[in-house]
C-alpha cells in the first residue's frame, strides 16, 4: 500500500519537463501537452498538463532524478500493457504498486516509504520503464511528476509545493461539524458558509478538490475564495462521467477548481468558504490539496525550512525583512537639523523681544530728566495721575494732600521758587526731589511692558521668523510729549 498523504502532507513536485530529469535513450521519449489522457478515467487531469513517456512501440527507456530528502515518489499515467521497477542509489528497489486500469492518470508508480528515513545525503532516483512483448501497440507509460520530501534544513526557493488538506497550515471553521471526510483522499463539506484559511507565501495557487458524483450525483452550485481581504466566485461543477465510467456519474480526483497566478512576491491569505444558496443536492466543497509556487530567494520575503509546520513559515517568514530600510543616520540628521532650527527660531524671537523691551524702556524714560510741572494737563504724567494734590485756601503753606505724585515726588522744606498763579499765592511746597522721579518713570515702564506682554503674540516660525514691514506700511514709533530731535 503506498504511504498516505497523512504521513507526508508537504511535497516538492518536479514536472516531468523539468530539465534536472534525465531520459534515457532521449530519443525513445515522447512528450504530451494536450492532455489527451485526462478524460480516460477517475485519476483526473494530469499535473501542468503535460506528460513524457513511451507507447507499445517503442524500446524500453529509464530515467534518473538527484534529489536531497527523506521521501521519494513517482507519479505516472498509464494504457494498456507495462510495467516499472524503481531503486534508490542503485541497491534499494522500492515498492511499485499494481493500479487499476480505469484511473489511467495519476498513479503513485513507487515511493520510497521509510526507506530513506532519517538519511540526510544527496540520493539518485532511477526508474525503468517496459512493456512486454504481447503488449498492444495502443499501450503507453508516462512519466508525470517526481514528488520529494526534501530535507527539514532545505530552502524551499522557488519550488512548486504541494500541500495536503491534512497539513497543520490549513485551518477548518469546523466549530458546526460542517467539514469531514468524504472519501478519496479529501475534506469536504456541503454545508452553507463553511470555510477554511491557508497563508502562504507565493506566486500562485491551484486548488484541488474530488468531483463527486457517485452513488450520488450531484448539482453544479457556487462558492468563493478570498484572497487578502478581495472575494471572488468560482463553480464547483456538478457531477460528471469519465470514458471509462460506462456513462455513469463517478467520483474524479485531482479536480482543479481554480489557479490564482500573477501574484506578488509577498505572504498571502486565503479563505475558501461555500456561498449561501439554496441549490438542491449540491456539489460538495473538497480540499483533497494545493499546489503553491514558492517565492524565489530574491524576494521581499524570506524563505523558511521544509519542517516548519504552517504555511505561512515554510515558505516565508511573513515577518521576514522586505528589503527596505531606513538609514539611520538621516533619521539623526533629520532630528539634529529639526532641533537646531527650533532653537535658532527661539533664540531670535527672544532676541528681538528683548531689542523691543530696551526701545520701550528708552521712549519711557525721554523725560526723565525734564521736572515739569506734573500737574499741567499737558505733561505726560497728568494722564496717568488719579488725583491732583488738594490746595489749601492759605497763601501760606500750603499742604499736600496723600496723593502719588504727593508722596512719591516731594519731600520736607519750602520751595524757594514760589510763584503766584491765578491770583493765589503758591506758598511752599515740599522740595522736589528728581531722583525719585526717575525710580517712578522705571515703575511705569515695567508696568508698561508687562500691559504690553499680556497683549503681545510670539508666532513661531519654520523659517527664520523675520518679517518686515510691508513698502506701503508706516512705522509707528510712540514718543513722550517732551520728546524732541535734538
Amino acid at each position: 500500500m503506498a504511504t498516505p498523504d497523512t504521513a507526508v502532507p508537504k511535497l516538492v513536485v518536479v514536472d516531468d519537463t523539468n530539465p534536472s530529469i534525465q531520459y534515457s535513450p532521449a530519443s525513445a521519449f515522447l512528450k504530451d501537452t494536450s492532455g489527451k489522457l485526462d478524460g480516460r478515467g477517475f485519476g483526473g487531469p494530469v499535473f501542468n498538463r503535460t506528460l513524457t513517456g513511451l507507447n507499445g512501440t517503442s524500446n524500453n527507456g529509464s530515467l534518473t532524478f538527484q534529489f536531497n530528502g527523506t521521501f521519494v515518489r513517482v507519479m505516472v499515467a498509464a494504457e494498456g500493457s507495462y510495467g516499472w521497477y524503481c531503486n534508490v542509489d542503485g541497491n534499494h528497489l522500492i515498492t511499485s504498486f499494481t493500479v487499476d486500469t480505469n484511473q489511467v492518470t495519476n498513479y503513485i508508480a513507487c515511493d520510497s516509504e521509510g526507506t530513506l528515513s532519517g538519511t540526510t545525503g544527496e540520493h539518485t532516483l532511477a526508474v525503468n520503464f517496459f512493456f512486454y512483448p504481447d503488449s498492444p501497440s495502443n499501450s503507453s507509460l508516462w512519466l508525470d511528476s517526481i514528488q520529494y520530501q526534501p530535507l527539514p534544513s532545505d530552502p524551499l526557493d522557488t519550488v512548486t509545493l504541494r500541500i495536503h488538506n491534512s497539513d497543520p497550515s490549513i485551518s477548518y471553521s469546523n466549530s458546526s461539524g460542517g467539514w469531514s471526510f468524504q472519501g478519496l483522499n479529501s475534506n469536504a463539506t456541503d454545508l452553507t458558509g463553511t470555510s477554511m484559511s491557508l497563508a502562504f507565501n507565493g506566486t500562485s495557487a491551484t486548488l484541488y478538490s474530488v468531483n463527486f458524483g457517485s452513488p450520488t450525483q450531484y448539482n453544479a452550485t457556487t462558492a468563493f475564495y478570498t484572497l487578502d481581504g478581495k472575494s471572488t466566485y468560482f463553480d464547483l461543477p456538478g457531477s460528471t462521467t469519465t470514458a471509462n465510467s460506462g456513462g455513469n456519474t463517478t467520483n474524479i480526483s485531482n479536480w482543479p477548481l481554480f489557479t490564482i497566478s500573477d501574484l506578488s512576491a509577498t505572504q498571502h491569505n486565503l479563505n475558501v468558504a461555500t456561498s449561501y444558496n439554496s441549490t438542491p443536492q449540491p456539489q460538495y466543497l473538497g480540499i483533497e490539496y494545493f499546489i503553491i509556487q514558492t517565492n524565489p530567494a530574491n524576494s521581499s520575503s524570506t524563505e523558511g525550512s521544509a519542517n516548519s509546520t504552517g504555511i505561512g513559515s515554510s515558505l516565508g517568514d511573513s515577518s521576514g525583512s522586505t528589503g527596505h530600510s531606513t538609514p539611520v543616520g538621516a533619521i539623526v540628521g533629520g532630528v539634529v537639523g529639526g532641533v537646531t532650527i527650533g532653537l535658532i527660531t527661539i533664540l531670535l524671537a527672544l532676541y528681538l523681544w528683548r531689542r523691543r523691551r530696551r526701545n520701550l524702556q528708552y521712549l519711557l524714560d525721554l523725560s526723565a530728566g525734564a521736572p515739569a510741572d506734573p500737574y499741567q494737563p499737558n505733561s505726560a504724567e497728568y494722564l496717568i495721575n488719579p488725583e491732583p494734590p488738594m490746595q489749601s485756601a492759605s497763601t501760606t503753606d500750603r499742604p499736600v494732600s496723600s496723593g502719588f505724585f504727593a508722596n512719591s515726588l516731594y519731600h520736607s522744606g519750602s520751595d524757594p521758587a514760589a510763584s503766584t498763579v491765578a491770583g493765589s499765592s503758591r506758598a511752599s511746597q515740599p522740595a522736589f526731589d528728581p531722583d525719585r522721579l526717575v525710580s517712578m518713570k522705571n515703575a511705569q515702564s515695567l508696568q508698561v511692558r508687562d500691559e504690553q506682554l499680556l497683549r503681545s503674540e510670539l508666532r513661531l516660525h519654520t523659517d527664520s521668523g523675520v518679517r518686515l514691514p510691508a513698502p506701503n506700511e508706516r512705522e509707528v514709533i510712540d514718543v513722550p510729549p517732551t520728546y524732541t530731535e535734538d
